[in-house]
């Protein structure tokens, strides 16, 4: 089968083009997130997609920042694996992490949720974001989206 395109330098056919590479791309990025027990995540069936889970934040014994994000544990009362979350640690004072500076305390942690407000180590969040790795060493959700849970 072959398809013929017939190229046209109209503004009107141009404006279309647009409107249609449009639509495709709104359709294409507004996937709902698929809701997972972070006990349940790191699997290849959930890896690259988007989900949103439940846990409490907590440092881990050593972490790092690259790439102007943080990556931080995401408990839970279970003792299966539970993936590690990325929050940028820059930007507008939503969704992400201030920098540490050397000699931080826990009390130092500012992670600021999806409205601006303060969420403190331990308290129960829910994430919304991509999930990576989704194995055994490597699975984590880059976090779009973090609110505290009452």
């Amino acid at each position: 089968m072959m398809i013929k395109f017939n190229y046209s330098n109209s503004k009107s056919t141009n404006k279309f083009m647009v409107l249609i590479i449009t639509l495709v791309l709104l359709t294409a990025c507004s996937s709902e997130p698929i809701k997972v027990r972070a006990c349940e995540l790191c699997f290849e069936k959930y890896k690259n997609e988007l989900v949103v889970t439940e846990g409490f934040v907590k440092l881990p014994e050593s972490f790092y920042t690259a790439g102007g994000s943080v990556t931080l544990l995401l408990v839970d009362d279970s003792r299966k694996r539970l993936p590690t979350i990325t929050l940028k640690n820059w930007g507008e004072k939503k969704n992400m992490m201030e920098k540490l500076k050397d000699g931080y305390t826990e009390e130092d942690v500012m992670i600021y949720d999806n409205d601006g407000n303060i969420i403190k180590l331990g308290d129960k969040v829910r994430v919304t974001g991509e999930l990576h790795g989704a194995s055994k060493p490597w699975c984590e959700i880059n976090v779009d989206k973090i609110e505290k849970i009452e």
